[in-house]
């Protein structure tokens, strides 16, 4: 048994709650499951925290813990495992301990971990091997923060979980960093929000990552706020004047004496309004693109299905989104599945909704599904080619009949919805395959369009320009050797790839006036090894250059002496009488 006078106070506290529950650390506790059906639902209604996990904190993560047995996990206050990112399939010991998601992690029901510790005490924490509760859990890392609203309610929980690796105290602070980057992301998208305070007992903490940071309206009341922000401003809260607490002139750079804080303000980006024209233009100046988006345009202002193909990451659900704000639903719901994400048992739940207590351990109030929830506005199938063939005929009958009837349920419901659907996989072969429906393949094909992978992209300077300008919080120029590296480099996964790129870039260098190659984590100057056969060309093109300078050079210096320049290259006669002759310096 583990001396638990020599655990940490925190934790040495949560053996005593685990005691007190009635575990027993030989003793494997029983899983405590949420049914898929539920799972299903608590997975919708934490989609916009998972989205803004997967742009803010996911990047970092992956760039940090690439090269460990580790995941991100998101999990929500009740303890319940909603969604992971990192390794796909846990080794052997960490595939027997239930966590995945659905299961709970809460102390009463796993002892001392993370996630429950965390939920527990409201505080970041790590639980390193031998400090679990739980005998069976002691070969395992964990590293969690709580993810708190602009309010400061407790939002979610982020994990480190790792197998064989002891955290050190970095994995926390990137957890708590990782966490951070959600809160501050949650704060800037406020409705309203105008200024952006960032706080700081020291001026250069301005700009670390661990700043307080306030959100106000344009009249400069508060609107949110992050924990350090509580902890540096005593008694700041939502509806306050940011005047009463730092000074008039609170919008300046300066040091509020009232406070005693170093303050930073800006004025946050100007959402664009959105025009309702279908004649509007696409963001991109790629002719592919801007054509497939006039196409596009046309088809949705009748109802017409669309089919979207492309490499994963291309943007397909970025321009979906583009396409809703500009369309005549823009007032409606964008209801996105993603077909790929979702266990093949919870997508039919997910779609098309289920009645009260079609299943054990349903919700009693039955869910209405996306289909529903997309009524007068779009429903996004994003990679289609992925889903059952259970649900694709439940699909197909909702596309003919415009109506849906949901599992377990009699009633069908009427809908009006615009449907757009996404692969990057070949669906004519996968009908060939019998792996898709030909009827419904051709039920989505209203008109089908590609949008071209990255490398093909004529605007790809522009892109990169774009995405440098939103990550760069202080002036800051691209190195043109690197600029120029990464118009060759051929971006397999295309604008995700990218956008990770620049978001890791630009935090990494956030202080310096010029983005260098050298400056970049290893991890990011590897990525870009990789070459196009264009830069491969020009990088042969250079060795040519400088191996025909030095023949020259050499057999200058031995005043056309073959024999004692071919030494000196340490090469044979032939081929120096070949080379010159390329050269033109020997007949």
């Amino acid at each position: 048994m583990t001396n638990k006078l020599q655990l940490p106070s925190s934790i040495n506290a949560s053996w005593l709650r685990s005691q007190d529950a009635g575990l027993q650390e030989q003793v494997v506790p029983q899983v405590l499951r949420l049914a898929k059906t539920e799972l299903a639902e608590r997975h919708h209604r934490q989609q916009a925290l998972i989205a803004l996990v997967e742009r803010y904190a996911y990047p970092l993560f992956e760039q940090v813990m690439a090269h460990s047995s580790s995941r991100l996990i998101l999990s929500d206050v009740d303890g319940y495992l909603i969604h992971h990112w990192g390794v796909k399939r846990y080794n052997d010991k960490l595939a027997t301990i239930a966590l995945e998601t659905g299961v709970n992690w809460l102390e009463q029901y796993k002892g001392t971990n993370a996630i429950g510790t965390a939920i527990a005490t409201g505080q970041a924490v790590s639980v390193i091997g031998e400090q679990h509760f739980i005998q069976q859990h002691r070969f395992m890392s964990c590293s969690a923060c709580p993810i708190f609203s602009p309010k400061g309610e407790m939002l979610a929980i982020l994990d480190i979980t790792s197998e064989q690796q002891r955290h050190t105290q970095q994995t926390m602070l990137l957890a708590a960093s990782l966490a951070q980057q959600v809160e501050t992301a949650l704060l800037c998208q406020l409705p309203e929000s105008h200024y952006r305070v960032d706080l700081a007992a020291q001026p250069h903490l301005l700009n670390s990552g661990w700043q307080g940071i306030v959100v106000a309206d344009s009249e400069g009341k508060v609107l949110g706020l992050n924990p350090m922000a509580r902890q540096l401003v005593d008694k700041l809260h939502v509806g306050e004047a940011l005047a009463s607490h730092f000074g008039e002139d609170w919008q300046q750079a300066h040091l509020a004496d009232k406070a005693n804080l170093h303050l930073q303000t800006k004025a946050l980006k100007a959402r664009p309004i959105v025009s309702k024209s279908i004649t509007s233009k696409s963001e991109s100046r790629d002719p592919r693109v801007n054509t497939a988006w006039w196409q596009a345009c046309k088809v949705v202002s009748k109802s017409i299905p669309l089919l979207i193909l492309g490499e994963t990451g291309v943007g397909k659900e970025r321009f979906v989104k583009q396409l809703h704000q500009q369309s005549q639903r823009a007032s409606k719901a964008l209801q996105a599945v993603n077909c790929a994400a979702l266990p093949n048992e919870l997508v039919e739940a997910e779609l098309f909704g289920y009645q009260a207590g079609a299943f054990t351990g349903a919700n009693p109030k039955g869910f209405v599904g996306k289909i529903r929830q997309a009524d007068g506005g779009f429903l996004f199938l994003d990679e289609i080619g992925e889903m059952p063939l259970a649900a694709q005929a439940r699909l197909l009958r909702v596309l003919q009949e415009r109506e849906v009837v949901p599992v377990g349920g009699n009633q069908a419901y009427k809908v009006d919805i615009q449907v757009v659907a996404a692969t990057h996989v070949n669906l004519q072969q996968r009908v060939s395959e019998g792996l898709f429906r030909e009827d419904l393949y051709y039920r989505l094909k209203g008109l089908q369009i590609s949008l071209p992978a990255l490398r093909e992209r004529s605007d790809i300077g522009l892109l990169i320009n774009k995405l440098h300008q939103r990550y760069c919080e202080h002036k800051q120029d691209i190195e043109q050797r690197l600029f120029s590296k990464m118009l060759a480099y051929t971006w397999p996964g295309n604008l995700r790839e990218l956008d990770n790129f620049m978001q890791v870039a630009c935090l990494m260098t956030e202080q310096q006036a010029l983005l260098r190659s050298a400056d970049l984590p290893e991890s990011l100057q590897q990525q870009l090894v990789l070459t196009s056969p264009l830069e491969q060309n020009c990088e042969q093109a250079e060795l040519q250059q400088t191996i025909e300078q030095n023949i020259a050079q050499v057999y200058q210096h031995c005043q056309g002496n073959v024999t004692k320049s071919a030494k000196l290259l340490g090469i044979s006669r032939n081929t120096l009488y070949r080379k010159l002759r390329q050269l033109k310096l020997k007949h």
